[in-house]
């Protein structure tokens, strides 16, 4: 530790991140290197909260001065935007955050990154969202998030699929009201006039047999996103690159995500990458 902060005095300032647990999260290993090469006297430091502690912990970092944000990861990302003083448009659509940016008033100001770091993570990809029919896989905090994001790419409609049935209409409906229209709709098993698969789920780190989507028509034309693809290949990315698919996987998500969050804690816009 003493290495990657040198510079750790009186005047510092504390970027905390809440996770139960804790010790599997990366952003204050990725975050930290952005902050010194922008010679900030800012660095995240990560907190095991428990949500028992949760609502104490977050008052008592509120309370100080020389806290910039707060970072929260699972399980608080509900918690968190119901404490929060204002949100941006996304994290309120979502009702979820995953960065909260203290002001100097000592407001907290929530937002959530989980879509923009994935729209941002697709690079030139990007483009091919405009006017695409997108099937989304898994409709939970990610999912959701994702699907907010996608509102604002002028893709041409979204297929969702989920497990959950409130979870499925919650982020049709969001998604219809963001578009201003019924552009989003219940999913089917079929890929057939798909151009984006995007997988916001776990199931992709398994056998890609497991996963809940007919594949023999996945192909060459078609971006193939899946953010469960971190410290390795998952089955369908594997399946998608064999098939000469477009791919986009975890890391590229992160990578974006974490420059948005820097930014924030920083004391930028929301949206402003560091």
């Amino acid at each position: 530790m003493s290495d990657s902060i040198p510079n750790l005095g009186g005047g510092s300032r504390i970027y905390a991140v809440f996770g139960d647990p804790v010790a599997q999260v990366q952003t204050p290993t990725l975050i930290n290197p952005l902050f010194a090469a922008r010679s900030l006297d800012l660095y995240a430091v990560p907190f095991h909260v428990t949500r028992e502690n949760f609502e104490a912990t977050w008052g008592v970092f509120a309370a100080m001065d020389n806290v910039a944000g707060i970072g929260v990861t699972v399980p608080h990302k509900i918690a968190a935007a119901r404490l929060c003083d204002e949100l941006t448009p996304a994290a309120a659509a979502v009702g979820a955050v995953n960065s909260i940016q203290r002001r100097i008033d000592g407001s907290m100001y929530g937002a959530l990154f989980d879509g923009l770091g994935f729209v941002g993570g697709l690079a030139a990809n990007r483009s091919r969202l405009a006017g695409a029919s997108v099937m989304l896989v898994g409709a939970g905090g990610a999912g959701r998030a994702i699907a907010h994001a996608l509102s604002g790419e002028q893709i041409g409609r979204l297929s969702v699929i989920d497990l959950d049935e409130d979870a499925l209409q919650f982020t049709i409906g969001m998604v219809n009201r963001e578009m201003g229209g019924p552009l989003a709709q219940r999913g089917s098993d079929d890929l057939a006039g798909i151009d984006v698969l995007i997988n916001a789920t776990p199931i992709g780190l398994k056998s890609a047999d497991a996963f809940p989507v007919d594949l023999r028509d996945l192909n060459s034309e078609m971006l193939v996103a899946d953010i469960a693809a971190l410290s390795r290949d998952t089955e369908l990315l594997k399946l998608a690159r064999a098939r000469g698919a477009a791919t986009s996987d975890g890391r590229d998500m992160l990578e974006a995500q974490i420059a948005l969050i820097a930014g924030f804690a920083a004391g930028g816009e929301a949206g402003t990458p560091l």
